[in-house]
């Protein structure tokens, strides 16, 4: 969906100057200061934030807090034809040149790339020095303060980063700098000392689990089970497996017998039929298989991880790629990634507020006051440091000044903020404070947005009709890409007593997908807040920012050529000798006559898939635990038991009735819902409690949509719904385009988690067979696009992610408030907070609500 345009008339006053008909001496024009008015922006949360350490926050909600008291080292800006600002000060709206940005200094003043002048220690080679961007040093503001005037200083960052990366804490987004940024030594130092290193079988350089045990690997298996069954098929999911299929014999070496531990405790022991002296690989089995990361105890069991025993004791701090110029007061940071941070000619690169936008800093007094050491039956050290107001600093535009936990927060303006001096922010962050309620109901949520007593309201089911062409409606695109997920790993389907190993057959996914019309589904389900999607990927994902001459066009992913033939190929179109598509009926298309024909609907194909299943079932049904006097029985997932995901898993039904129709299976196949799972619905999918997750997908990152596919193709990805499904096991050949680069016109055939490391540049640093690098500079985009339209094609032939919409962002600001721009900016959105334009203060917002009788439903109705 594109973003709404709002068309708004501006009356303009014309002066008329009549000329002298005597010379008279001109004096300058006086200009008088443009009048910005402030206000308080009232909003409200769902779920309130328990935790904005940004060492250790979970998820979006703690940003609430957290975005309004950080700053970064480099930000975004819109780009102004004629300049910034006007004479009287006000900014020049009518300037900005539209989809284009600018990447400026903010808390840093400078930038270096100093890979070839950094001390030999590090271990750049002649090659990586020349070729740059893996050393960067970073000069800072000398004005930095605390909310309470303590100043701020390079020592501060390391300080920082040195309580981020202490292995006596394990924070959580620790992740950020030893794998992201991959700063050199800080994996080593976070994990020193530490038994094992939870990692995964391909960064041991291991294509498979099956292929470690070949290899004579030592595995050692932690389990905490009481239930046979399962630790049985979690060891088969492993792939210790015979070429049979069979478990391999589960014997723990130290008393060379089965043991179930109990919930209090782990069990371990070698693998000891293949235990010799070699790399310890580490397991928790789990009863989803093969998941990549370490997460929570669950009922009687945990996650698998997947690890190697770890090697690095007592590591010094010197060994960790960051240190500090105390003179220039300046940062220095060593990866072992190359980036481009800085464009040819000595600008900032896009990249540079992307990937390195800030590093963690912490008020060390405040972070010290708030460690608190392990409690009983505990190994680590935990943290209290922003969770509440005693123990909140900021360094951002805004502080916190109110917080009482389920009810509200407020924050008000930093009078410290050294963005208040600085000319790029002037007459910005007109919004006096943010005040945040919690609200949980939608319907109280938009009768006080009626009401005048919050700023913003949601575009639901409920208002969508009344509010949809509303003038105070704002529709924005987003990565946001949803869909929904099918649960098809064989072995945990047969487990269960729901006679649905049907999942498990390709045809019947696929069927299933074409059965699906996506138009419908957003008619149904999200009408006026999202956009059919066919791809893993919407339609704002960017591939190249800086060399793309129209982002609105060139700079997609998905308006790209070779992405668009891919997704074609995936939905059954055939490319003729001479360029034209068909499907079906259709013929003689050009590529994007063809594109525009798409729609991923074909309930007539989708029926002769399902007959196609049926045939593969019926002549295997002990292979796939199939019962044919028994309902087949997919449980769809659920967060809630709402009535609104209960009317979601009828409609699905409703689509399964129609497809089996005529079939073999007419009235068999049952849609059962289940809630139970809560907040753990992700797991429960990844588990395989439920075989229907709708709605479920991705978001953010959206100009790296080549990282991004690692949550569709790349097992060892914790955003991957399918990391049952083994990329590493299974071969793509792809010829790649003629170029100037390493395998440039070459067929190859590899793994597909190989070919996505490549795609990554990080194939050499995951052990993987080859090790081309194909990451951002290293190869042409269109190597890089053939690379990525090649995996999604796969993905989506595969139908376990069946992607249905893009988000659309539907919403209404209320009229105290307008955003700056009226045109979606990728980097700058309408112009967010910073910009947002007050129309009415505090006062005369009160007045305004009272005059129209505390009831705004007839404004908010207006059009025009």
């Amino acid at each position: 969906m594109n973003t709404k345009r709002l068309t708004k008339l501006v009356a303009v006053a014309l002066v008329l100057v009549m000329a002298l008909t005597t010379l008279v001496a001109c004096p300058k024009p006086v200009v008088t200061p443009a009048e910005f008015k402030q206000a308080e922006y009232n909003t409200t949360t769902t779920v309130m934030p328990s935790n904005w350490n940004e060492l250790t926050y979970a998820d979006n909600n703690d940003t609430q807090i957290l975005g309004y008291i950080s700053s970064s080292f480099f930000d975004y800006d819109y780009k102004f034809e004629g300049g910034k600002y006007k004479e009287d000060g006000s900014i020049n709206k009518e300037g900005i040149v539209n989809g284009a940005y600018t990447t400026n200094y903010s808390a840093a003043t400078k930038l270096e790339d100093v890979t070839s002048s950094v001390d030999a220690k590090w271990g750049y080679t002649d090659k990586q020095k020349k070729e740059g961007g893996y050393a960067w040093k970073i000069t800072l503001r000398d004005d930095l303060k605390w909310q309470n005037g303590d100043p701020i200083s390079a020592a501060d960052f390391l300080y920082s980063m040195q309580q981020a990366l202490d292995p006596e804490f394990m924070n959580f987004r620790a992740e950020t700098y030893y794998k992201t940024l991959r700063i050199k030594g800080a994996k080593n130092y976070f994990f020193q000392n530490q038994e094992v290193i939870y990692e995964t079988i391909g960064s041991q350089g291991y294509s498979s689990n099956q292929e470690a045990v070949d290899d004579g690997a030592e595995i050692y298996i932690d389990v905490k089970t009481t239930d046979e069954e399962l630790f049985d098929w979690g060891l088969l999911n492993l792939g210790l497996v015979d070429e049979n299929g069979n478990p391999l014999p589960r014997y723990l070496a130290y008393n060379d017998e089965r043991v179930f531990d109990t919930p209090e405790g782990w069990a371990s022991g070698s693998y000891s039929d293949n235990a010799i002296d070699a790399a310890t690989i580490w397991y928790y089995v789990g009863p989803q298989g093969a998941y990549g990361a370490y997460t929570e105890v669950g009922g009687d069991y945990t996650w698998l991880v997947i690890g190697v025993e770890n090697v690095n004791t007592d590591v010094s701090w010197d060994e960790v790629g960051m240190y500090v110029i105390e003179e220039e007061n300046a940062i220095v940071v060593c990866l072992d990634l190359s980036f481009q941070f800085l464009q040819d000619n000595g600008d900032l690169s896009y990249l540079a507020a992307y990937n390195l936008s800030g590093l963690p800093l912490v008020h060390r007094a405040t972070y010290e006051a708030n460690k608190h050491d392990a409690v009983e039956g505990a190994t680590l050290k935990t943290s209290t440091y922003n969770s509440d107001l005693a123990s909140t600093m900021s360094w951002g535009p805004y502080y916190l000044v109110e917080f009482e936990a389920g009810s509200h927060f407020r924050l008000e303006k930093n009078p410290y903020w050294f963005g208040w001096g600085m000319e790029q922010y002037k007459n910005q962050y007109n919004v006096t404070a943010i005040y945040t309620r919690k609200v949980e109901d939608d319907n109280t949520k938009w009768l006080g947005f009626l009401a005048g007593e919050y700023d913003d309201g949601a575009l639901t089911l409920d208002n969508i009709k009344e509010y949809y062409d509303s003038k105070y409606a704002y529709y924005a695109a987003t990565t946001g890409t949803f869909g929904m997920q099918l649960y098809s790993n064989l072995p945990v389907l047969k487990a269960s007593d729901n006679n649905n190993g049907i999942l498990a057959i390709l045809e019947f996914r696929q069927a299933f997908n074409l059965a699906i019309n996506r138009s419908a589904v957003i008619e149904n389900i999200w009408p006026g807040t999202a956009a059919p999607c066919f791809g893993l990927l919407c339609g704002e994902y960017y591939y190249d920012i800086e060399n793309s001459p129209n982002l609105e066009d060139s700079g997609r992913y998905r308006n790209n050529p070779i992405a668009k033939a891919g997704i074609l190929r995936a939905y059954g179109y055939t490319e003729a000798a001479d360029g034209t598509w068909s499907v079906n009926d259709l013929v003689g298309l050009t590529l994007d006559e063809a594109y525009e024909t798409l729609t991923g609907y074909n309930p007539t194909l989708a029926k002769e898939k399902l007959k196609a299943a049926i045939e593969i079932l019926e002549a295997d049904p002990e292979y796939y635990g199939y019962d044919s006097s028994k309902e087949i029985t997919l449980v769809y997932g659920s967060s809630s038991p709402d009535s609104k995901y209960q009317d979601r898993c009828n409609y699905l039904q409703t689509v399964v009735d129609d497809l089996a129709k005529g079939t073999k299976l007419e009235g068999k196949i049952k849609l059962k819902f289940d809630a139970s799972a809560g907040t753990k619905w992700a797991e429960a999918f990844r588990s395989g409690q439920t075989q229907i997750g709708f709605g479920y997908g991705f978001s953010g990152n959206p100009f790296n949509p080549f990282d991004i596919v690692g949550g569709f193709v790349n097992p060892d990805d914790d955003l991957n719904y399918h990391m049952y499904w083994d990329t590493s096991a299974i071969d793509m050949t792809l010829t790649m385009p003629a170029g100037d680069y390493e395998g440039a016109g070459e067929t190859i055939t590899m793994s597909v988690q190989n070919w996505y490391y490549c795609l990554n540049g990080l194939a050499e640093d995951e052990g993987m067979e080859h090790t081309y690098n194909w990451g951002a500079g290293k190869a042409p985009v269109e190597a890089r696009l053939t690379v990525l339209s090649a995996l999604e094609e796969l993905t989506i032939k595969e139908s376990r992610s069946v992607m249905l919409c893009s988000d659309a962002g539907g919403s209404l600001l209320g009229a105290k408030f307008s955003y700056f721009s009226d045109e979606n900016n990728v980097f700058m959105g309408f112009g967010g907070l910073r910009y947002l334009v007050v129309n009415y203060t505090d006062a005369e917002w009160a007045e305004y609500v009272e005059a129209n009788n505390g009831d705004l439903s007839t404004e908010y109705q207006k059009s025009e």
